[in-house]
């Protein structure tokens, strides 16, 4: 859907739009009834994970389509190959599909490890400006 267009543009568009609605999210969260330094953390780490999947799901829109090698064949030798055309723009097909390929797993790598560590230093920072973590309304098992 999106493999023609520059990644980095509709991805850093989508992600600032993003991360604008979290941050107001997150403040009005601490204006509603019923706020809880729990549940603030349960709802920033809900909305960070729905702009995950978002953000992962216009990663998987820009894979490139590629039909398989297979239905190509196999040559045995060069004879066999009879439009060098046909093959440079076959291979040419296939360079773009491989770096466009590459894009998106650099920008998936990126967006995982952000996530997860703004996840993880919120959930550390809470938990010791909170003073520890107590558990309550534990049941035996």
């Amino acid at each position: 859907m999106f493999e023609d267009n520059d990644l980095r543009y509709i991805f850093v568009l989508v992600l600032f739009i993003g991360t604008i609605i979290i941050c107001f999210l997150t403040i009005w969260s601490k204006y509603r009834q019923g706020y809880t330094l729990l549940n603030n953390l349960i709802n920033h780490f809900i909305y960070t994970s729905v702009l995950f999947g978002c953000l992962t799901v216009i990663l998987m829109l820009s894979l490139p389509t590629t039909p398989v090698l297979k239905t190509f064949g196999y040559p045995n030798n060069v004879s066999e190959i009879k439009i060098e055309k046909d093959m440079l723009r076959l291979l040419q097909q296939y360079n773009k599909a491989i770096v466009r390929t590459t894009e998106v797993l650099y920008w998936f790598l990126f967006l995982f490890v952000w996530w997860f560590l703004a996840n993880l230093i919120n959930l550390v920072w809470r938990v010791k400006k909170s003073g520890g973590i107590t558990f309550t309304n534990q049941k035996e098992l």
